[in-house]
C-alpha cells in the first residue's frame, strides 16, 4: 500500500529521531574556526553527530522544514558564560552558531568550553573547544632598506624593501605605497608614484620589493618621502599601519684636484685626489685613471675630502681622473698627463 504524505512524514522523522527511550544524544567533536579575535561577531561551525532539529509542515508547500528552534547553547566556563545565538542546521552533523561581538568581547582569554542544548534537553560539551584571542592589532610594517642616513643623491635610484605582518590567524589584505618629491629649484613637481604590493589571499604577511628613481633636478639638502600603507582584516579603523620614511639627498661626491697632474708611462707616480664626499670600506670610492684602477684597489680613501693612490701604467697621453661610490661618479674637470720617459742620448 502507498505510504500518505502524512505517514512519510512520521516515519522519516521517526528514523532521525529514533524510539521514546532511545533518542540519540547530540555530540561535539570540533569548533571551527578553534581560535579567533573577539572584536567582532563571530560566527562557529559545530562538527560532531546527532543533531536533530525540530520540524514543522510548510503550510503552502506540505514540505518537511527543519527549524533550529529549541535549541540553545552557550560558551566560556563556570561562573562566566556567554550565549551562543542565530543556531543554524547544515545537517545532522554540522550546525552553525553565532557569537555576538558584545558578548565575544565579554570571554576571558583562555580556552573555552562549547556547550549545546538540543529541543529535547540532551547537553553536548566540547571541553577547551574554543580560544578568545581578544582585539586584533594593526599590522606591523617594517622597512629594512632604505636605510636611514644621506646616501642618496639627485639621479640615483632607491631600492626598497617592505614587509608588512599580521598576527595569525589574522590576514593582510593590502600592501601599497607612494613616493613623493618636493618642487625642484626650477618649479617642477614629479606627480606622486605610487602601487600596489601583490600578495596572496589569506596570508599573514606581505613581501613587497620595488625601484623609484629621485628625479635628477632636485638639489641636495631636498628631502623626499616614502610612505606605506598596511591593511589587515581587523576591526577598522585598527586595521592599518602607515609607515613614513623620509630620505635627505645629500651632495655628490666631486673631485677638484689631482696633484701632480702628470706622471711617467709606467705607473707608479704618488698622486693625491681632492674632492667631497669620498668613502672608506670595501663598498666605498674607487679612483680611476682611464678604465684602470688607482693602486692599490682604487686608492687609500685618507678621509672624505682625500684619497691617495700610486697611478697606473698607460699609453702616452691623456686619461680621466674619476671616482666611483655608491652615491654615484665624480669626474675631474681635466685630464691626467701620462709622460714618456726622458731618453738618453
Amino acid at each position: 500500500m502507498p505510504i500518505g504524505p502524512r505517514a512519510g512524514f512520521a516515519f522519516c522523522a521517526a528514523a532521525l529521531v529514533g524510539c521514546a527511550g532511545n533518542e540519540p544524544h547530540p555530540r561535539i567533536d570540533a569548533v571551527d574556526p578553534a581560535q579567533a579575535y573577539t572584536d567582532r561577531n563571530i560566527w562557529l561551525t559545530l562538527t560532531g553527530a546527532d543533531f536533530i532539529p525540530s520540524f514543522r509542515i510548510d503550510p503552502g508547500s506540505g514540505a518537511r522544514v527543519a527549524t533550529m528552534e529549541g535549541f540553545s547553547g552557550r560558551i566560556g566556563s563556570e561562573p562566566n558564560w556567554e550565549p551562543l545565538t542565530y543556531f543554524g542546521w547544515i545537517g545532522p552533523t554540522q550546525i552553525s552558531v553565532g557569537l555576538l561581538k558584545e558578548d565575544a568581547e565579554d570571554l576571558p582569554l583562555v580556552p573555552c568550553d562549547v556547550e549545546i542544548t538540543d529541543p529535547r534537553g540532551r547537553v553536548a560539551v566540547l571541553r577547551a573547544g574554543f580560544l578568545g584571542l581578544g582585539a586584533q592589532a594593526p599590522p606591523l610594517v617594517t622597512v629594512t632598506s632604505p636605510t636611514i642616513g644621506p646616501i642618496y643623491v639627485p639621479g640615483t635610484t632607491i631600492h626598497a624593501v617592505v614587509t608588512a605582518t599580521t598576527s595569525p590567524p589574522g590576514q593582510m589584505t593590502a600592501l601599497t605605497w607612494i613616493y613623493t618629491e618636493p618642487k625642484a629649484a626650477n618649479g617642477t613637481q614629479r606627480q606622486p608614484v605610487t602601487a600596489s604590493c601583490p600578495s596572496l589571499p589569506g596570508a599573514a604577511s606581505i613581501d613587497c620589493a620595488f625601484d623609484v628613481t629621485v628625479s635628477s633636478n632636485l638639489s641636495a639638502g631636498m628631502t623626499v618621502n616614502l610612505d606605506s600603507t598596511a591593511l589587515n582584516d581587523a576591526v577598522p579603523p585598527d586595521n592599518q599601519t602607515v609607515k613614513h620614511f623620509s630620505i635627505g639627498l645629500t651632495p655628490r661626491p666631486t673631485v677638484s684636484l689631482v696633484t701632480p697632474q702628470f706622471g711617467g708611462v709606467a705607473g707608479g707616480t704618488n698622486v693625491v685626489i681632492q674632492g667631497s664626499g669620498f668613502e672608506a670600506g670595501e663598498a666605498g670610492s674607487r679612483a680611476y685613471f682611464g678604465t684602470s684602477l688607482l693602486i692599490p684597489n682604487g686608492g687609500i680613501v685618507v678621509n672624505n675630502e682625500t684619497i691617495s693612490g700610486y697611478a697606473p701604467a698607460h699609453d702616452e697621453g691623456f686619461v680621466a681622473v674619476t671616482v666611483q661610490s655608491r652615491l654615484g661618479w665624480a669626474y675631474w674637470d681635466q685630464k691626467f698627463e701620462y709622460r714618456p720617459w726622458p731618453q738618453i742620448s
